[in-house]
Order: C-alpha cells, then sequence, then structure tokens
C-alpha cells in the first residue's frame, strides 16, 4: 500500500500547508548479526536518526525531528556497487525474506498509534515493496523503524538496500517532507553535513561447516589408511 493511500486514512491530511523539507533523516541498514551461516534466519533493523554535523572539529550527533509517516522499497540478493542506488544489480539467490515487522521507534513505547504496513514480498525478484508506517503524531529522536527477517539458503555475499527511488518518503506531522540525506549538504550556517548513512549493507553467508563426526572419520580414515601402506611396505622388505 502506498503512503498516499495511507494518508488517506487519516484525517489530518487535509491540514497539508506547507511543502517546504524539514530537517535531514539518515538512515541505516543494520545487521543484528555479524556472522551467518546458510540455512540460519537473521535480521536485519532499519535505523533512523538525525545528521552527524562536523562544525569546528567537533562531531556532533543529532536526531530526526517529528517524524510521522514513511515508505521504502527493498531489495536483496543484488549487489549495490557503491553509495545509495536507485537499483541493485541482480545476484546469486542468498536470500529469502521471511517477515517485515514494525520496529519500536514510531510506536514510541506504545504511546503513539500507528497504521503499519509490512510491504510486499517477491523473493523471486529479490525486493520488498512499500514498507511503510504512519504514526498518530510525530516522534523526534533515534530507533529502529522496520526489522526484516531473511532465511540465508545458501553461501555468498549479496547487498541488502533501501532503494533511493520515488518510493523513498518520509513525512513530519504535518505531512511536510523530510529529506533523506543521501549526498553532502551545507544548512544555512554553513555547517557542514557529510553524509553518515548507510541505504545498504553486504551480508557474507558462510557455508555450512563440516560436522565434527565426519572430519574425525576422515582423520580416522586416512591414519587406517597410512597404517596399512606402511603395513604393506614393512610386508614387502621381508
Amino acid at each position: 500500500m502506498k503512503l498516499g493511500r495511507l494518508f488517506l486514512l487519516t484525517t489530518t491530511f487535509a491540514l497539508l500547508a506547507h511543502t517546504a523539507a524539514r530537517a535531514d533523516a539518515v538512515l541505516s541498514v543494520v545487521p543484528y548479526s555479524s556472522a551467518v551461516t546458510a540455512g540460519q534466519q537473521f535480521t536485519v533493523g532499519i535505523y533512523v536518526t538525525g545528521p552527524t554535523v562536523i562544525h569546528n572539529g567537533q562531531t556532533i550527533t543529532s536526531n530526526v525531528t517529528d517524524l510521522s509517516a514513511f515508505q521504502f522499497d527493498l531489495a536483496f540478493n543484488c549487489l549495490v556497487a557503491g553509495g545509495n542506488s536507485s537499483s541493485c544489480a541482480p545476484g546469486a539467490g542468498i536470500l529469502n525474506a521471511v517477515s517485515v515487522t514494525e520496529g519500536p521507534f514510531l510506536p514510541n513505547g506504545g504511546t503513539n498509534p500507528t497504521f503499519f504496513e509490512s510491504g510486499t514480498i517477491d523473493n523471486t525478484a529479490g525486493t520488498i515493496s512499500s514498507i511503510g508506517d504512519v504514526g498518530l503524531s510525530g516522534v523526534t529522536g533515534s530507533g529502529y523503524l522496520v526489522n526484516i527477517t531473511f532465511q540465508a539458503l545458501q553461501a555468498g555475499t549479496t547487498s541488502i538496500a533501501i532503494l533511493a527511488n520515488s518510493d523513498l518518503q518520509f513525512y513530519d506531522s504535518n505531512f511536510n517532507p523530510i529529506v533523506i540525506d543521501d549526498s553532502v549538504t551545507t544548512s544555512p550556517g554553513q555547517q557542514t553535513f557529510p553524509t553518515n548513512q548507510s541505504l545498504s549493507t553486504n551480508v557474507t553467508v558462510a557455508p555450512v561447516p563440516e560436522p565434527p563426526s565426519l572430519q574425525l572419520l576422515l582423520i580416522g580414515g586416512s591414519m587406517t589408511l597410512v597404517t596399512l601402506l606402511g603395513s604393506r611396505r614393512l610386508s614387502a622388505q621381508h
């Protein structure tokens, strides 16, 4: 379901009065586990915060401000060459998406009623389209918007990427668009805002290790073979 349809479900849509972009939001795709093996399930989170400001040699972190609604598409089983892309080059079928669940940020501890749309999973195409959420009010801070669980099918490396396309939309409680940073920008006060988001991450799936019993069997077999060869050589000498 597109965000436009979600907005029609809210009575405040008619209050749209401004089109100027509000404070920036920075997104990151964050794997909860650093080690993934074929056959395992694992989860990645979509984390939102404000931009990191470097001013007069000082690094200052910030929050996203008054975030009330968002939508995006996600791609996997693909490769992002570098930076943030509107597309992701198709790759091997390393993952299957299992589920998409709402993160804790927008519900704000249960105090902010939300309408969450988990999107449409297409494991053949390697996409999850139109993940979205609308809150009754805006939330300021940093946190996880969405959690996505995957099944690792086989060994290999794949990107998991938020697509920087027309479906990437974030809004405040007055339905003003919130800018998603994907390049260096400059504030009115001439402070530098370097890009510090990661719209994609690479996940490497390791092969299933051989069972210890099989390893011991191979070692035992090798030792037996060496012993037999040694015995035959001694017999031949006599």
